[in-house]
């Protein structure tokens, strides 16, 4: 294996540990694109060796598939981490710094849309806290810009909404 090739992987295993959230596998991805210059299909072939050399998992959900370290992921990380250069290093840890909060927030709401019945649009919001699902919405719209702003509208407001829901449901007045 070639240094590239392993500090690439380490790269990889770095930040997953650095993040200490279990990202979706698409925002991940674009985590490191945007930090490391690592070719797309490269990256997925990084990311199906870690698999298979069971340094990295992938939970699979109903909504997104995410990827997390594994203990021995961690050990390996540990033992080589010195390969990785600084520079790598401080460019993923800049980048977590400055995007924690919008990671957060990806990771503990989310929404898909699909076509339902009679040209109609299903969309389902769901909200997670410490990972247990604990609202989830289908909501049957007319048209799939409709979908599309209830979607966009439950990633900036999932919180007013639950809370507003968790009021008029179960509150007593």
């Amino acid at each position: 294996m070639s240094n590239a090739l392993a500090e690439n992987k380490l790269i990889l295993l770095y930040t997953l540990k650095g993040v200490k959230l279990k990202l979706s596998k698409e925002q991940f991805s674009d985590l490191i694109l945007e930090t490391i210059y690592i070719n797309y299909f490269k990256l997925q072939e990084y990311i199906s060796e870690l698999m298979e050399s069971q340094l990295i998992e992938i939970t699979d959900t109903e909504a997104r598939d995410y990827i997390s370290i594994t203990e021995k992921g961690i050990t390996v990380l540990e033992l080589f981490q010195h390969i990785i250069t600084d520079r790598k290093k401080q460019a993923i840890d800049e980048y977590l710094k400055n995007n924690i909060q919008n990671l957060i927030k990806e990771t503990t709401v989310s929404s898909f849309i699909q076509e339902g019945h009679h040209g109609s649009y299903v969309v389902t919001l769901k909200a997670f806290e410490n990972q247990d699902e604990i609202i989830s919405i289908d909501l049957n719209l007319p048209t799939k810009k409709s979908a599309e702003n209830a979607a966009e509208n439950w990633k900036k407001n999932s919180q007013k909404i639950y809370a507003n829901i968790f009021k008029n449901l179960v509150d007593q007045e």
